[in-house]
C-alpha cells in the first residue's frame, strides 16, 4: 500500500496500529511510540538542514577555485544539496502531517485513559496485563470462529497470563458454545470488552 513518504498512514495509525489496541491505555503507549519515531525525524530534519549548510559554503569555495575540476566537484555538490534538500523537506512535511495526526489520536484517547495519573513509564507497564488479556482472547476468537481450534503455541500463551483461568477459559467456553448452535449471534470481544473505538472516535470529531 502506498504511504506517500510516512511511516504510517492515517489510515494504517487509526485503524490497524493505535486502533487494534484493546484499551485506551494500550492506545495511548503505541501512540507515545509513534510520536516519538516521528518527532526523532523532525529534529533530525533540522540538524540536516544545518550540515547542508556547510555544505553549500565549502561548495561555493569549490566554485571560486581556478581549478576547473574543483569547479565541477563543487556544482555536483551543489545540485545533490539540492536534490536532499527537496526530498528531506517532502519526508520532514509527512512526518509532520502524521505527527499532527498522532497528536489529534493521543487528545481523544487521553480521557479514556484508567492510568492518566501514572507517568508515563508506569502507565505503559500497568496497561499490559489488560491488554494482553483481551489481546489473547481477540486471537483465541479469531482462531476458533475460522478454524475450530486453538493451535497449541497460542493455548500455551494462553495459560501464561494470570486472568488464564478466570477471564481467558470462560470466554473459550463461550465462544465453543456459540460455535455449537448456529442460530445464536456471536457477541464479539470488541462488542463487550473494548472500552474504546478509535476509528468512530476520530470519524465522530
Amino acid at each position: 500500500m502506498a504511504r506517500n513518504h510516512k511511516q504510517n498512514s492515517n489510515f494504517q495509525i487509526s485503524y490497524f496500529l493505535a486502533g487494534s489496541c484493546h484499551t485506551a491505555d494500550g492506545a495511548f503507549s503505541m501512540l507515545c511510540d509513534l510520536k516519538e519515531s516521528r518527532e526523532a525525524v523532525i529534529a533530525n530534519y533540522e540538524v540536516s538542514q544545518l550540515k547542508e549548510q556547510a555544505k553549500i559554503i565549502r561548495a561555493q569555495r569549490l566554485m571560486e577555485s581556478e581549478d576547473s575540476a574543483d569547479k565541477l566537484d563543487g556544482q555536483a555538490e551543489l545540485l545533490e544539496i539540492e536534490n536532499n534538500n527537496t526530498q528531506g523537506k517532502i519526508l520532514f512535511e509527512a512526518a509532520e502531517d502524521e505527527l499532527n495526526h498522532i497528536n489529534k489520536c493521543l487528545k481523544l484517547v487521553e480521557p479514556l485513559r484508567q492510568y492518566s495519573e501514572y507517568s508515563d513509564l508506569e502507565a505503559h507497564e500497568l496497561a499490559q496485563r489488560k491488554e494482553w488479556l483481551l489481546e489473547l482472547i481477540n486471537r483465541a476468537e479469531n482462531y476458533m470462529i475460522t478454524g475450530g481450534s486453538i493451535p497449541s503455541d497460542h493455548f500455551v500463551t494462553m495459560r501464561m497470563h494470570p486472568d488464564f483461568k478466570n477471564e481467558i477459559i470462560p470466554r473459550i467456553e463461550y465462544i465453543k458454545a456459540q460455535l455449537s448452535d448456529p442460530s445464536k449471534s456471536i457477541k464479539f470481544l470488541k462488542d463487550g470488552q473494548k472500552n474504546f473505538e478509535l476509528p468512530l472516535l476520530i470519524n465522530n470529531k
